[in-house]
C-alpha cells in the first residue's frame, strides 16, 4: 500500500493536470488527517486512508477544490464531532454544504424535516437509513456535487469491503442497489453507474471465480492487440479535430448483463472466452473539440473505412445516455461500441448532469422507488413537477402541498372543462390544476379512508397514515 502522503501527493499532482488551486485541498488534508488520526477501519488500516481516496477519486474526474475538500472531510462531522461551527469558521459554507449533505442522521435524535411530513415523534419513522438517503436528495438538489462525494464515498467502500462477513457485504449491496443505483442512474452519471454496479455485481458473485477468471483472461489475451488498434487510431487521427481517443474495458456485471439478454438460461459459471466474444467488449470514446457533430462524425466513419481494418456492423441511439453509437468488429471478431462526442459531452456521461438539469427528477416524496419511472407534469402556472409514473391528481395535489391534498375537489387537465375525480392518473406533460374545497376562505379537509385506494405515491400515502393515525 502507498503511504497517505504518496496517495495525497496524486491528488495534488492530479488537481494541478486540472489547473485546479490546491491551498484549501492541502488544508482539508491536514485537518482530516488530525481528525481521523486515532481512527481505524474494519480491516486494521489507518481510517485516513478512506477520505484520501475518496478524494482521489474525485480528483481524478475533474472536480473542483471545494469538492475534493469536501471528500476530504466528508466523515468528520459524523464520527469525529466536527461541528458545523467549526467547519464553517476552518473552511467555507460550500465546503460545508458538501459535507452536510453526505453526512448520515441518527433518527432516533432526530428526523429529516421535509416539507412537515415527518415532524411529529409519535408518527412511525422511517429508517435511519431511508431519511439519510431523503435528506441527500434534498440537499443534494441545493449542493449537487454532494451526489459525487457520496457517489465516490460508496465506490470506495465497496472496493474495500472484504474484511465485512459476507452477509453484511450484501446487506451494503442492498442498500447500494436500493438507493445510490437509482440516484447515479437518474443523474446520468455514467462511470458512477458503472463502477458501483460492478462492484455490487463481483461482490455478491465473489465465490464465482471461474467467471472472473475467464473474464481477465480474455482482456489480458487481447491486450496488445488492443494497444495495437490505440496506437493505430491515434496516427489516423493526428492533425484532425478528434483530439482524444479513450478505450474502456466493458465491466463485468455488463458482459454478463449482455450474455443473458442473448442467453436467459447461461450460467456465470460456465462462461467462456468465447461467449464473451459475442457481445461488445470494449467502448471507444472518440472525443472532438471544435467540429460540429455532423462533422465529426463525418470525419471518423471516413478515416475508419479507409484507413483501418475496424467493420461497421451497425449504427444505434441508446446505451447509457441514449447517445447514437456505432457497432464496430475487428479481424479477431472483438467487438466495440463507439461514441462520437465532444470532449466536454464525455466529462458530463462521467460524472452526471451535476449542474441541475435530471435533479428534479429525484424525488425524495418518493425514496423507496427512486428506478420508478418519472414522468414531468405541469401545474396551472407552467412550473414544471416531476412525479412517479401512475400516479394520481390525488398524489399530484399532496406533491404541491399536504394541504392542497387535504382539500382536493376536483382537478382540471390541460384546461379542460371535465372536472377530474382523484382518483385520475396522469399523463406525461399534462397541465394540472388542483381546485380546493373552502369554507368561510378556509381550507376545507375532505380527506377519507377510500383515499388511500387513490394514491399511488410514498408522500401522499405518509400523509393520510399520519392524519388518521391522530384523528
Amino acid at each position: 500500500m502507498n503511504s497517505i502522503d504518496q496517495i495525497f501527493k496524486q491528488i495534488i499532482d492530479t488537481a494541478n493536470s486540472f489547473e485546479v488551486p490546491t491551498q484549501i485541498i492541502e488544508k482539508a488534508y491536514l485537518k482530516a488527517k488530525d481528525l481521523h488520526k486515532d481512527q481505524k477501519r474494519k480491516d486494521g488500516t489507518p481510517y485516513i486512508y478512506h477520505p484520501v481516496e475518496v478524494a482521489l477519486i474525485l480528483a481524478k474526474l475533474g472536480f473542483d477544490e471545494n469538492v475534493i475538500a469536501g471528500g476530504l472531510l466528508h466523515d468528520t462531522m459524523e464520527d469525529c464531532g466536527y461541528t458545523p461551527e467549526q467547519l464553517k469558521s476552518d473552511f467555507n459554507e460550500t465546503i460545508f454544504d458538501l459535507v452536510d449533505c453526505v453526512s448520515a442522521i441518527d433518527n432516533t435524535n432526530y428526523v429529516f424535516n421535509k416539507d412537515n411530513v415527518f415532524e411529529d415523534t409519535n408518527f412511525v419513522k422511517s429508517s435511519a437509513e431511508e431519511q439519510t438517503f431523503i435528506k441527500l436528495i434534498s440537499l443534494g438538489k441545493q449542493n449537487p456535487c454532494g451526489f459525487a462525494i457520496k457517489f465516490a464515498d460508496r465506490l470506495h467502500n465497496l472496493r474495500t469491503i472484504s474484511s465485512f462477513e459476507y452477509p453484511k457485504q450484501l446487506e451494503k449491496v442492498r442498500e447500494t442497489e436500493k438507493w445510490v443505483i437509482p440516484i447515479a442512474k437518474a443523474l446520468q452519471s455514467e462511470y458512477f453507474y458503472r463502477e458501483i454496479k460492478n462492484e455490487c455485481f463481483k461482490i455478491v458473485n465473489q465465490f464465482s471465480l471461474g467467471y472472473f477468471e475467464q473474464y481477465n483472461n480474455f482482456y489480458k489475451t487481447n491486450n496488445q492487440i488492443i494497444v495495437n488498434l490505440e496506437n493505430s487510431l491515434n496516427a489516423v487521427f493526428k492533425g484532425t479535430n478528434i483530439k482524444k481517443i479513450v478505450f474502456r474495458n466493458v465491466k463485468e456485471y455488463k458482459i454478463f448483463e449482455d450474455l443473458v439478454r442473448l442467453n436467459k438460461n447461461v450460467e456465470i459459471s460456465k462462461v467462456s472466452q468465447g461467449q464473451i466474444l459475442k457481445v461488445t467488449n470494449y467502448n471507444i470514446y472518440m472525443l472532438y473539440n471544435s467540429k460540429s457533430h455532423k462533422e465529426a462524425v463525418f470525419l471518423v466513419l471516413e478515416k475508419l473505412k479507409n484507413n483501418t481494418k475496424l467493420k461497421i456492423i451497425d449504427a444505434k441511439i441508446g446505451g447509457f445516455t441514449n447517445k447514437m453509437y456505432f457497432q464496430l468488429e475487428d479481424d479477431n471478431y472483438i467487438k466495440y461500441n463507439m461514441y462520437i462526442m465532444s470532449e466536454s459531452e464525455f466529462v458530463e456521461t462521467q460524472v452526471g448532469t451535476l449542474d441541475g438539469q435530471h435533479l428534479e427528477s429525484l424525488d425524495e416524496d418518493n425514496i423507496n422507488h427512486l428506478d420508478d419511472e418519472i414522468i414531468k407534469v405541469r401545474t396551472r402556472s407552467n412550473e414544471i413537477k416531476y412525479i412517479a409514473k401512475n400516479s394520481t391528481v390525488l398524489d399530484f395535489a399532496f406533491k404541491i402541498h399536504k394541504d392542497i391534498g387535504f382539500a382536493f375537489k376536483y382537478a382540471i387537465i390541460n384546461d379542460g372543462k371535465t372536472k377530474y375525480p382523484p382518483y385520475t392518473k396522469l399523463n406525461s406533460n399534462d397541465k394540472v390544476e388542483i381546485v380546493v374545497d373552502k369554507i368561510n376562505d378556509k381550507l376545507k379537509n375532505n380527506a377519507e379512508l377510500k383515499w388511500f385506494a387513490y394514491v399511488n405515491t410514498e408522500l401522499a400515502k405518509k400523509i393520510l397514515i399520519k392524519y388518521f393515525e391522530n384523528k
